[in-house]
């Protein structure tokens, strides 16, 4: 038990400061030998009743023993006039609960509040859910005791406090656990998907501010808050499996992050994540994200003339239902992440990648799904500018990008990440809506140039370079493949797709292709007009296809398939051969 407890996991067994964590002692407390025989003594009833599994367990069996989750407890709810499991500790004692509406609430001048509109509540009709009502947020729920005192819990107590109650209330498997917890879905879920994972059960909660409130002689209902500059918010079903991985290891940065999960207004489930401040949150871009999976078209958005384009389809590596969207704040090969100062901070590869890989959301979803950045530049490599302009201006047309074989974009690294295809943007994006109808848009320059989307694929690992080295005829094959080979092989397998597009590696007649490039790779290497002239680059490939006689009528995707294939017969016949001879 001390061992999966961070404040106690170190050091000599100190028994008082268990006796204070499990007991809820003020740390000034002393702690003498009563206290000393009053843990002992739980302990041995815990471990009688097989609940001393760790520190939060005992925690949870004391709080039942003071009558928490007695069963014949004043503070209950009732459903139809019969009583129902439930833990119900806001300020009511017996409440009549109508779990199948909600109410959108605004707070009115007289500290009441009116009610904007009521839907059905999202969770399967037919049964009743096992409600907690209580204050909290996304880290605490405060439980509160038969004698009116109130006492916050963290996650673990929590979670420990209600399995216990579940598992002697005997409920049905199907039953679903609702907690009216103002808060308990923001950040990353860690309240619903740890209850989950401990009760093998679905657990609904909701982002924003909830209340459970009742109109004069009808049933109370569980309502959401809308209040201004704060997101409202979504119900959110965490199912089992979601739970956090331990994070003891992980930077301290990944604790700030501003984090929230989308959910679609079509389905009702998560689409995504987004990392934004909450009242720019609020404003900008809460209403349209639960939206995203309906957006299968755009606009170019010209932002000097305010003239939009006609609708075009986006494009897709999957069905758009197939697509876990990333919504933040982006620049050249970076990702901007709020955080909770009000600050932001840009993460380059090195960063994003283990925090993208933490978020079970996307890393538990199946292979045939993709990711949909919804981030401005997310297609363009780092700019290798000095001093690098700003992207956040119109007059920004894209980065400097000295060897994109060398230095590719936030997406492509996204891609790498995730092991998932991706789509990205090749300037500033947003999303808008008219008329019922919502649609994405990708700005212009100041001069109303248009970019593009564009589509990534994961790049080979080291194992998958090796095999493509020897394709390749980069590695002899009977020898071990050095970082230089490596290295030289994944600048082909980039300058083939930037050419050819994302997919190129899934045509049949890629390995020709690739030994082809190789060849023209091999040929510039063994020039020696060319021996201080620098690496195969992407603007040599596409040089050597314009120049070569096989696209005197234009360097189209036929002509640089027949000039690989010549390129690659050529070096068969004449190894050794200079560019020049080729071309």
């Amino acid at each position: 038990a001390r061992r999966r407890d961070r404040a106690l996991r170190t050091g000599p067994l100190d028994v008082d400061a268990i006796a204070r964590r499990v007991l809820r002692l003020d740390p000034a407390d002393p702690v003498g030998p009563d206290t000393r025989t009053e843990l002992f003594g739980l302990v041995g009833r815990a471990s009688a009743a097989g609940r001393a599994t760790g520190f939060a367990a005992l925690a949870a069996y004391h709080l039942s023993e003071l009558g928490v989750t007695a069963p014949d407890r004043d503070r209950h709810f009732t459903v139809g006039g019969g009583r129902v499991p439930g833990l119900n500790w806001g300020s009511g004692e017996a409440t009549a609960l109508d779990t199948t509406r909600s109410d959108l609430l605004e707070a009115d001048p007289a500290g009441g509040y009116d009610v904007v509109s009521s839907s059905p509540t999202p969770w399967p009709a037919g049964r009743t859910p096992y409600v907690v009502a209580a204050d909290g947020g996304r880290d605490r729920v405060a439980a509160r005791l038969p004698d009116g005192t109130v006492r916050d819990l963290d996650i673990e107590e929590f979670t420990e406090l209600v399995a216990a109650d579940l598992a002697r209330e005997a409920l049905p498997a199907d039953t679903p656990v609702v907690l009216a917890v103002p808060f308990a879905a923001d950040g990353l879920l860690d309240l619903p998907r740890r209850l989950a994972d401990r009760i093998g059960r679905t657990v609904w909660a909701h982002s924003g501010r909830v209340t459970v409130e009742s109109a004069p002689g009808e049933a109370a209902t569980i309502d959401v808050v809308r209040t201004p500059k704060t997101p409202r918010g979504d119900w959110i079903a965490s199912d089992p499996g979601l739970g956090p991985d331990p994070d003891d290891d992980v930077p301290a940065w990944h604790h700030e992050v501003v984090s929230r999960a989308l959910v679609s207004a079509l389905t009702g489930r998560q689409i995504g994540r987004a990392s934004h401040h909450p009242a720019e949150f609020a404003e900008d871009f809460e209403e349209d994200d639960r939206h995203l999976d309906r957006m299968g078209t755009f606009v170019h958005d010209d932002p000097a003339t305010d003239r939009l384009s006609g609708a075009y389809d986006l494009p897709r590596p999957g069905p758009e239902d197939r697509a876990y969207r990333l919504d933040m704040h982006g620049r050249p090969g970076a990702l901007i992440l709020a955080m909770s100062d009000g600050s932001t901070r840009d993460i380059d590869e090195r960063e994003a990648g283990p925090w993208l890989r933490r978020r079970k959301s996307l890393t538990t979803l199946p292979k045939d799904h993709w990711v949909d950045l919804v981030v401005c530049w997310s297609g363009a490599p780092r700019d290798s500018a000095v001093p690098r302009p700003s992207a956040a201006s119109d007059a920004y047309d894209g980065p400097f990008v000295a060897d994109p074989l060398a230095t590719v974009s936030m997406g492509q690294h996204v891609a790498n990440a995730t092991g998932r295809a991706v789509r990205l943007a090749y300037s500033s994006q947003g999303t808008r809506s008219a008329n019922g109808q919502y649609q994405r848009t990708l700005f212009t320059d100041a001069r109303g140039r248009r970019h593009a989307w564009a589509l990534a694929g994961p790049e080979p690992d080291d194992d998958g370079l090796d095999r493509l080295a020897e394709a390749a005829g980069i590695s002899p094959g009977d020898a071990e493949v050095t970082d230089e080979m490596r290295t030289a092989t994944l600048r082909l397998v980039r300058a083939l797709r930037f050419t050819l597009g994302h997919d190129i590696d899934d045509d049949p007649g890629y390995p020709e292709l690739l030994r082809g490039a190789a060849a023209i790779d091999q040929m510039w290497r063994s020039d020696n007009d060319f021996a201080d002239a620098g690496p195969f680059t992407l603007d040599l490939f596409h040089r050597v296809i314009a120049a070569h006689p096989e696209a005197a009528a234009g360097a189209d995707g036929a002509a640089t398939r027949r000039v690989l294939a010549e390129a690659a017969e050529h070096w068969r016949r004449y190894p050794g051969d200079g560019l020049i001879a080729f071309v």
